[in-house]
């Protein structure tokens, strides 16, 4: 999990805004279930507090009669109730204190005169002290009290269920939110592998839209839009190289002609060596305008043409046999291809072509003495095809821009060409679904290495 996406964060603030609400929740709820209990009980023992008094104001003279008369009507000590009756200071009745009451502090309040009704809490005892005063003047003072145990018990069960059922539930809308996240963001998902999958293969293919009407497909719409003028814009290009290329190759052609006819006559030498020089730079603009031509050609979609599945390694043997002359004359050792035979669909023309490319590159930069060496396998679901040589390698930083177009390490490396060739053979290998990279240490020579996805036949 990617704790810095953005569907993570915002699960987490989720979460805590969650977590907030539910702590603010709970204390609100407790806080009000404990003052809704408090007041109850309350209400109820400042009503029992009159209506002893009703009931006991008769017989406040004969303590037994009052004692009895208060455990048949109240039953205080059966029900947990706290019950006082007292005259000038002296006790009257007075029933069994419940369990959970803080008697010292209970004896240390005394009786209260007060004519206002008062409330009072002694451990988990609440008391309601009231005083009457009766026909003859008498002032009675009764403490009706009732214990807070259950609503205090009732208070730690919901406590509890507040702090272990916060963090569940704080889990389970986690993974739901998660989960409704990932659902959301799924269009996005199909959008972004779509635009993976998008190659110059397929320039007409387009992002799926997600068909929410809001700033999704929106999004979707924009980058259909841009895809489109980039196409428009790479077609264009793509045009105008084809029409170059093709208006080039005909005045190239006159001009090396011509030359060749004046160099056919008796010339003097610095004239001829001229002329010499001026066809082999003619025959390097023909070869650039030839290798413009088939990058535009495999660039769009009239330019491929019906693959065909071949043994990759014959064709491999096959080029290596037609190269060896030219590695001979510079001395360099061509080493017997190794591997198995693999078969691969594809333009058996254009992917000769790529391995010409490959090893002349290999015997052009290789010093004399030097080894260049092919191989073929399979791994995988891919065919795999490696070129190696011992020749002066390429630094690092010329590693990733050597696939470009015209781009040139060095005029100093003994070798001139168009800057075409390697963009040629990344062409092709794009247009057959395949790839190429190379691994290279400076002086000590480079690994050229293309992938292909294999034949039906494999």
């Amino acid at each position: 999990m990617n704790f810095r996406s953005a569907r993570v964060k915002l699960v987490a603030l989720y979460c805590a805004l969650l977590l907030v609400l539910g702590a603010s929740f709970a204390w609100f709820t407790i806080a009000s279930f404990d003052r809704y209990t408090r007041e109850t009980v309350t209400r109820s023992i400042d009503a029992r507090s009159s209506e002893i008094w009703h009931t006991a104001k008769g017989s406040l003279d004969d303590r037994v009669a009052l004692a009895e008369l208060i455990e048949q009507r109240f039953a205080p000590e059966a029900l947990g109730h706290f019950i006082r009756i007292a005259e000038g200071g002296h006790v009257l009745y007075q029933s069994g204190v419940p369990d959970g009451t803080d008697i010292a502090a209970l004896d240390r309040a005394g009786f209260a005169s007060a004519h206002a009704s008062k409330n009072a809490q002694y451990g988990l005892l609440l008391v309601n002290t009231q005083s009457f005063a009766g026909p003859d003047g008498r002032r009675v003072v009764i403490q009706s009290g009732q214990s807070n145990s259950f609503a205090q018990g009732l208070k730690r069960s919901l406590t509890q269920s507040m702090i272990f059922g916060l963090p569940v539930l704080l889990v389970l809308a986690a993974l739901g939110g998660y989960v409704f996240m990932r659902e959301s963001v799924r269009p996005l998902e199909v959008m972004i592998d779509a635009a993976e999958a998008i190659t110059f293969n397929d320039p007409g293919r387009r992002l799926p839209l997600a068909r929410t009407d809001d700033r999704l497909e929106a999004l979707g719409l924009a980058l259909n839009r841009m895809l489109d003028r980039l196409d428009n814009a790479y077609q264009y290009a793509n045009r105008f190289s084809v029409d170059a290329a093709h208006e080039l190759r005909t005045p190239l052609a006159i001009i090396r002609g011509e030359l060749e006819f004046i160099g056919s006559q008796d010339q003097p030498a610095e004239l001829r060596e001229a002329l010499t020089n001026m066809l082999a730079e003619v025959q390097r603009l023909s070869e650039m305008v030839e290798n413009l031509g088939m990058l535009s050609r495999m660039d769009s979609l009239w330019g491929k043409r019906e693959h065909q599945e071949f043994d990759l390694h014959a064709l491999a043997r096959e080029t290596m046999d037609q190269m060896r002359l030219l590695a001979e004359e510079k001395d360099i050792e061509l080493c017997p291809i190794s591997g198995a035979a693999v078969i691969v669909a594809g333009d058996r023309n254009r992917l000769k072509q790529v391995l010409v490319n490959l090893l002349d590159n290999a015997i052009k930069y290789t010093p004399s003495g030097g080894r260049v060496a092919v191989e073929v396998m399979q791994q995988g679901n891919r065919a795999l095809l490696m070129v190696r040589d011992t020749g002066i390698g390429i630094a690092p930083e010329h590693q990733t821009k050597i696939f470009d177009r015209f781009y040139r390490i060095s005029t100093d490396r003994g070798a001139t060409g168009s800057g075409l060739g390697l963009s040629v053979i990344k062409a092709v290998c794009s247009a057959h679904g395949g790839t190429v990279d190379v691994e290279s240490v400076l002086h000590a020579g480079s690994t050229f290495r293309i992938e292909l996805p294999l034949g039906t036949a494999t």
